[in-house]
Order: structure tokens, then sequence, then C-alpha cells
């Protein structure tokens, strides 16, 4: 594999996180401070509307399974689908200042909705490149790692960028003609990224054609519901994405009312992309050694010791953003992990069920993450009214309330977390599965790849 087919899936998740970072990040604010919608309202909106495209997500999986073009069956979403992620996010960030007018909440919900489904066109099949590339599973781990690496620098972009250029181009945080320019720039960019992975990667893997018998996509999903592995990956990605979203979504009002520093802002969200840039290069030696399963919990376990030694170093900026990296650093090995793991139970689909499924099971994946972004953003926004947030009036109560809602809720995430990873043991199994399948390919033509 070249360099640069290795490089774009870093350049794919840079611009995923341009997006989908952005969103997941601002647009809980956006909605608030500067559309002005009610605090229950938005995370009520966030949360329907995410699940219902969510389950978009398997129609895009199995239409993959059945696509196949002289571009190949994954890259052509990626080149009609950018352009469409790219206009559909900046439309989201237009929605009118309207508050909990019918015709707001009208525009937010079925701009959000949309944005989701465009995010699906892309992120299902760029997903599913990882297992069309290579069989390899250590080689799958470190393109994982490097997946993980753009998250890193995409996020990095984001948390030091999207403010000072809201601030720059508007004059206020809350600008809006600030959020539209910046969102626009992120989003074109983003488009360009994606189109480079469309260029550069190359789908390798021999493929088991989906069959179009009748009742094909019935055994599939029978399959997929005794693929245990798979079952664990996709509720621990929920829950992981859902802590993500709690941390990135609750950093702004965590900085501008407990930390009282809207500088903090940046300098939280930096560390925060910083631990995704160190743990994507450690990730894949370290669960080498220890172990996917045993690695994965026991950073977890460190993540909530470190997350809960927050509480008192909450006024002290510096101390708190170093323990802060060093708990996310440990916390996201699950996270770097998670679509390697992901491709892996490829191979436990296609020896139980026969046939490769990269498209079905990386929907899931791509559901997961939208489920899990929908529970976290909800979650937050749901709390930010349970302890009567607004913004014209933040009291030390309120602001206290923030600090448990940015502290506590995640750590208890995470130990759901490490309940929905438990039972995972694909690790150990993986080389007799992959060497059954071999075999069986063999038999059925002697000429076939391994």
């Amino acid at each position: 594999m070249r360099l640069r087919e290795r490089a774009a899936f870093a350049l794919g998740d840079i611009a995923s996180n341009l997006t989908w970072t952005t969103i997941s990040s601002y647009l809980l604010f956006f909605y608030t401070d500067v559309a002005l919608i009610s605090a229950a309202t938005a995370g009520t909106v966030m949360f329907a509307a995410r699940l219902l495209d969510a389950f978009f997500d398997p129609l895009v999986g199995v239409l993959l399974d059945r696509t196949h073009t002289r571009r190949g069956r994954a890259r052509p979403y990626l080149l009609f689908g950018a352009p469409l992620l790219s206009g559909l996010t900046v439309l989201t960030f237009l929605t009118p200042a309207g508050g909990d007018e019918p015709w707001t909440i009208t525009y937010a919900t079925v701009t959000f909705i949309l944005v989701g489904l465009a995010y699906s066109i892309v992120n299902v099949p760029y997903g599913a490149l990882l297992s069309m590339a290579t069989r390899d599973s250590g080689t799958r781990m470190k393109l994982a790692g490097l997946r993980s690496f753009g998250v890193g620098i995409g996020l990095i972009l984001v948390s030091t960028l999207t403010q000072p250029l809201i601030t720059a181009i508007g004059g206020v945080p809350t600008s809006r003609l600030g959020f539209g320019v910046t969102i626009t720039i992120f989003s074109v960019a983003g488009m360009l990224l994606i189109w480079l992975v469309h260029a550069w990667v190359k789908e390798r893997v021999a493929l088991t054609p989906a069959a179009r018998e009748r009742g094909h996509l019935g055994a599939s999903l029978r399959t997929l519901a005794r693929n245990r592995p798979w079952l664990s990956v996709f509720a621990f990605s929920i829950l992981s994405f859902a802590r993500l979203g709690v941390i990135t979504g609750g950093a702004v009002y965590f900085a501008l009312h407990t930390m009282r520093d809207p500088a903090a802002i940046s300098v939280i969200l930096l560390a925060f992309s910083l631990s995704a840039v160190v743990g994507s290069l450690l990730t894949a030696p370290i669960l080498r050694v220890i172990g996917h399963r045993r690695g994965i919990v026991l950073g977890l376990v460190a993540y909530i010791a470190l997350t809960l030694s927050l509480v008192p170093l909450r006024e002290q900026l510096v101390a708190f953003t170093v323990v802060f990296f060093a708990a996310n650093l440990v916390g996201g090995l699950g996270f770097v992990a998670a679509p390697a793991l992901t491709a892996d139970t490829v191979e436990w689909q296609e020896w139980r069920g026969g046939r490769r499924e990269e498209g079905l099971l990386f929907s899931g994946y791509s559901m997961s993450t939208k489920v899990g972004a929908a529970l976290g953003s909800a979650l937050l926004a749901w709390g930010l009214a349970a302890i009567a947030y607004d913004p014209a009036a933040v009291t030390p109560a309120v602001a206290g309330g923030i600090m448990w809602l940015f502290i506590a809720l995640p750590a208890g995430l995470a130990v759901l977390q490490i309940l929905a990873i438990a039972p995972y043991d694909l690790q150990r199994r993986l080389p007799a599965i992959k060497a059954e399948i071999s075999a069986r390919r063999h038999a059925e033509d002697p000429a076939a790849r391994p």
C-alpha cells in the first residue's frame, strides 16, 4: 500500500471532523445562543432527528453491498456525496434566530436530518474502505491509527480555528456572519479532502458479491444478530460517541461559565485533540502487546479515575488541561481501535454467513456514531435544561451544574463502555476464522486469491 493511500485514511477523517466535529462541538451552542432555541427543545430536536436519520445508514450499507461500478463499490459515493454534505452543513448553520417559533424549529429539524443523511452517504462507504483495502488485521489497526490521527488533526483545526474565526469575522463569539463564513470554509475544505480519498484509495480485497435472491437481506440480518463481536463494538461505539459529544459540546459551556474564561474553549478542545493525535500513534502498539479488550478496559478505568480528579482543578487551567489530556489519551484507545475492530467483524460475518458485507456492518458503525452523538448532545442539552440554563443569566449554581455535566457524565458513560466491550473476544479467534475462510474459498475455486 503506497504512502499516499495510507495518508488518505487520515485525510478522510480530517474531512469528516471539519464537518461532524464542528456540528457536535458548536451546533448546540449555535442553537441556544445564536438561534435562541431553548436548551430542552434543541436537545429534543437533535436527538429525534439523529435517531431518525441513523436508520438511513443500514439502507446505505445494503445499497453499498450491491454497488458495482468501474470506479469501485465505495468510491463513487465519496465523489458524489461530498458536495452534498458540504452544502447541507452550511445550511444547518444558517438556522434563523427565531427561538422556539415553529419555523425555526422546522428549519433546524429538517436541515439537521438532511445533513445526517448526507453524512451517511459519505461516511458509510468511507468506513467500509478499511476492510476493502486489506484483509490483514494488523494493517487495519495501523490504518485505524491513521484515521484517528486524522480525527485528532481535524479536532485541532476545529478547536483552534473555529472560535477565533467566528470572532474575527463577526466581532463576537455568537456572530451569525462569523458562523456562516467559518462553516463554509470548513465544508469546502472537507469536500476537497474527500475527493482526494476517492482518488488515492484502492479497493483490492476479493469480494463475495451480495446475492440478489429473495430473502438474502433477512439472512444477512439474522447473521448480524448473531455476530456478538459486532454487537459489542456497536454498543461500545454508541457510548464512545455519546461521551465524545458531551465533551466536545460541553467544553464551550464549561469554559465560558464554570471557568469564566472564553480563551479556555480553545485550550480544552486543543488538549482533547492532541490526546487523539498521540493516541492514534500509541494505540496499535499498546493493544498489540496488551490485547484489544484488556487494553481498552484498562484505559477506561484509568480515564474514570483521572476525570473525577478534575473536580478540584476546575479553576486551575494549566493543571486541569494536563490531567484532562492524560485522561482522554488513555480513555481514547477504544475510540481509535473501533474502526479496525469493526473491519475484523466482517471476517466473522463471512465465516458464519458466507458473504462479505462491509456495507452492512460499517453502516452499523456509522449508525452508532450518529446515535451516540445524538445521545451525547441530548443528554447535555437536557442536563442544561434541568439546571435551568439561561445564557443571559448564569448563576453560580448553574455554573456548578455545568461542571458536573462536563465531568461526571462522561465518567458514567465510560463505565457503560467497559460493560459493552467486555464480551468482545474476536482477536483470539480471528486467525482460525480467516484460515477457514481461505480454505473454503480455495476449495470452491483453486485459483482464488486468499
